[in-house]
């Protein structure tokens, strides 16, 4: 239960720099638009209910949210009787709150907020407290402009090898600490150019039995934060097996 006259204090410490971002937000109120900023594009915490999308016992591993599924989450209601949606930036608050066996699903940002602009959010409630944001916030928070999204090029694609001392090797960290076996059997990373567009960049050549687009969605989110400058990233994947990729083995 939260009463929202009350004033919103977190005495513990941040776990993680985006709560560093909210807690000098909360100190001090101008410097609330930096963690809105990064808020967007990080990953989000929230408790699925029995039965929607990624709250089954046992259904492990990534998921992909197909047109006509509904997610459900938990929340908590408020003195005044209104619903809310209950949404945390370190998975550890979720499971003080509702258990260490607690599913928790993990999304950006800016797509989950996208995804509940109409509701009541609490975020981070703890001792009834929690930071609330009403649709008319959610929604102005959403007007940030977002970071530079990696475009895949169209046409004709080149890859070239990678000599050791050119390896992208904060990319090759990314994708080595997201993905091992059995999720994903081998990853090559390779220079890529676009000649008909005039694009240069990097191509990951990923072998998985899983589905694709669930592959690709988790590989932008491991790379979410990456500086690429004017370059891009583009992701096939494909079959385990066959002919091995161009470029360096980073899995």
């Amino acid at each position: 239960m939260t009463d929202a006259a009350t004033p919103i204090t977190f005495t513990d410490n941040p776990m993680n720099p985006l709560e560093e971002l909210l807690y000098n937000g909360l100190a001090d109120p101008t410097q609330m638009g930096a963690f809105e900023q990064i808020m967007l594009e990080a990953d989000l915490y929230a408790v699925p209910e029995p039965g929607s999308p990624g709250g089954t016992p046992g259904d492990d591993g990534a998921k992909v949210l197909r047109a006509g599924e509904q997610l459900v989450l938990r929340g908590v209601i408020l003195n005044d009787g209104r619903n809310t949606v209950t949404l945390f930036t370190d998975p550890h608050r979720a499971r003080v709150m509702f258990g260490d066996d607690v599913r928790i699903l993990a999304m950006q940002g800016r797509k989950l907020l996208d995804m509940l602009k109409d509701t009541v959010i609490l975020l981070n409630p703890a001792g009834g407290k929690g930071l609330m944001m009403e649709p008319d916030q959610i929604k102005a928070v959403l007007g940030h402009e977002p970071v530079r999204p990696l475009v895949r090029p169209s046409g004709r694609v080149e890859l070239h090898a990678v000599e050791p001392e050119n390896e992208p090797v904060f990319l090759s960290k990314a994708l080595r600490e997201s993905f091992q076996p059995p999720q994903v059997q081998a990853i090559w990373v390779a220079r890529a150019v676009w000649p008909d567009i005039g694009q240069i960049g990097w191509f990951a050549d990923v072998r998985s039995d899983q589905p694709a687009d669930e592959i690709t969605a988790l590989i932008q989110r491991a790379v979410r934060g990456l500086k690429f400058g004017t370059e891009t990233l583009d992701v096939s994947v494909t079959k385990p097996g066959g002919k091995d990729g161009v470029g360096v083995k980073v899995v």
